[in-house]
């Protein structure tokens, strides 16, 4: 299995929780489900829409809730829940991952993850023990270490790019619900990348716009306009959203 970076021999630990949001419409479609954000990522990428997740230090300290607060708050909430969206950061880099979702299980919850796909073997692992029923993996460019390192903010390897594969392939044979997005960067992403990334998800990929307004650092890179997105999903049978899946 993949390092995790938060792992402590001997030492039993809780999901980190750097956010939660005690009802979503739209975290989980057609479902009312709450949502818990991990703390910490293995990726950089500088559009980021939540540097005080990825980078806690750098975006002003780390203001964690305890795990056993947040069940709580799901317990007594959870006649009004039919979900628990665990999204990040990166919440398969969390050996205390497993655990954390049987604990929704046994409260007779849905779960959906979101995750980079970087961590197969957690995939796999969460797959196997059918601790998730929905699985959103974003695909960030076409699945070339170069390519890759121009979104992601770090050095990226064929390994890398491997796991990634295999988190796809594990995903698209699971019978589960899957959603793979990827955010559109203009002037970093052409109609070809499009091709690729959708060729990757079995042609179910779900176009996401680039939000510039709070990033991790700041990039060279545009918005596609609402006629490019449309454009592109037509020619590449996507689907455009804005918001969270």
């Amino acid at each position: 299995m993949q390092k995790h970076p938060f792992k402590s021999e001997g030492v039993r630990q809780e999901l980190p929780v750097g956010g939660y949001i005690p009802q979503s419409f739209i975290d989980y479609p057609g479902l009312i489900a709450a949502v818990i954000f991990t703390v910490g990522c293995n990726f950089r990428c500088p559009y980021c829409h939540n540097p005080e997740l990825v980078d806690p230090v750098r975006s002003g300290g780390n203001h964690q809730i305890p795990f056993h607060d947040v069940v709580r708050l799901v317990e007594r909430n959870r006649s009004c829940l039919d979900a628990v969206v665990v999204t990040g950061g990166e919440p398969a880099m969390h050996e205390s991952l497993p655990e954390s979702l049987r604990t929704f299980r046994k409260l007779g919850l849905l779960v959906k993850l979101d995750t980079n796909g970087s961590y197969p073997d957690m995939i796999d692992l969460l797959l196997r023990e059918r601790l998730v029923d929905c699985v959103a993996l974003d695909i960030k460019a076409p699945l070339q270490s170069r390519r890759y390192e121009e979104v992601i903010g770090i050095p990226c390897s064929g390994a890398m790019m491997k796991c990634i594969e295999r988190s796809c392939s594990l995903l698209l044979s699971s019978g589960i619900d899957v959603v793979f997005r990827s955010t559109l960067l203009k002037g970093i992403h052409a109609s070809e990348d499009v091709d690729a990334m959708a060729a990757v998800s079995g042609n179910r990929l779900v176009l996401q716009r680039f939000r510039p307004d709070r990033t991790l650092r700041p990039l060279a890179a545009g918005v596609f306009s609402d006629g490019e997105l449309h454009a592109l999903a037509s020619r590449f049978n996507c689907v455009i959203c804005s918001f969270g899946l």
